[in-house]
């Protein structure tokens, strides 16, 4: 059950057209976001990130990571981290 769901958020990702950002690429000055994706089953829970990853898009917030929180051996839901670059600083 594990690999399944495990797939399954690995293929939403790529779905998303989001890739998890590298370390290495990281901004010292990015802004982290943390947000609950609540619900139960693969293809709710797909859709439901795919809408919230669309939201946090539009806002110009871009995809981090994602944990799958399961308790007593059941998906109860997501966190999902998003980034987005401060704004650099005017120049005096």
């Amino acid at each position: 059950m594990k690999t399944l769901i495990t797939g399954t958020l690995v293929a939403l990702t790529l779905l998303a057209g989001t890739s998890p950002v590298r370390a290495a690429d990281a901004d010292a000055n990015a802004t982290a976001m943390t947000v609950w994706v609540n619900g139960h089953g693969q293809k709710s829970m797909a859709d439901k990130a795919n809408k919230m990853h669309a939201e946090m898009a539009a806002k110009g917030w871009r995809f981090k990571d994602l944990e799958v929180y399961i308790e007593n051996g059941d998906m109860q839901g997501l966190f999902v981290t998003y980034v987005r670059d401060s704004a650099p600083a005017k120049a005096p």
